[in-house]
């Protein structure tokens, strides 16, 4: 690391394999040879603990603040994931706002016409009520002057 700080080639090699580097262990193992060859013991990969490097490495990063790649493009295609998730669920809660809006907006309007639908049938039927009376007191009317001459004559 303190070479990595100080910029050698092979140690900025090191760390830019390690930020590639999947949960391998054999990549780990491949890694150490070139890397850490002191830490391989007998040179033989049976040797290595990858899960303890593995340990080593997530500690080093953490304490660093470092994310791996492909940890980080793991995270950047969950969080792409859940955007569109987000997206998809926001239009559908807009189009229930907007359905069920449109819905109290139809209501009213329904109530409306229907309330002028009613006052239009009832100005009809009383129309027609007015028509019926006006027609029946002229029926009448006109039964009375037929009948008074009768009743005149027979009078006589």
């Amino acid at each position: 690391m303190a070479e990595a700080m100080k910029g050698t080639k092979e140690a900025q090699e090191a760390f830019q394999s390690i930020s590639k580097m999947a949960d391998n262990p054999e990549e780990v193992s491949d890694w150490m040879a070139k890397f850490m060859p002191a830490a391989m013991g007998s040179g033989s990969t049976s040797n290595i603990q990858p899960e303890a490097f593995k340990e080593w490495l997530e500690d080093s990063w953490r304490m660093m603040g470092v994310v791996p790649r492909s940890r980080y493009l793991e995270l950047l295609e969950r969080c792409d994931t859940l955007q569109r998730r987000l997206e998809k669920a926001e239009e559908t809660i807009q189009n229930l706002r907007d359905r069920f809006g449109n819905k109290g907006q139809q209501e009213a309007d329904t109530k409306q016409a229907m309330n002028m639908w009613g006052s239009m049938v009832l100005d009809a039927m009383k129309a027609q009520t007015d028509w019926m009376q006006s027609r029946k007191e002229t029926t009448a009317q006109a039964d009375e002057s037929e009948k008074k001459p009768e009743d005149t004559g027979a009078d006589k």
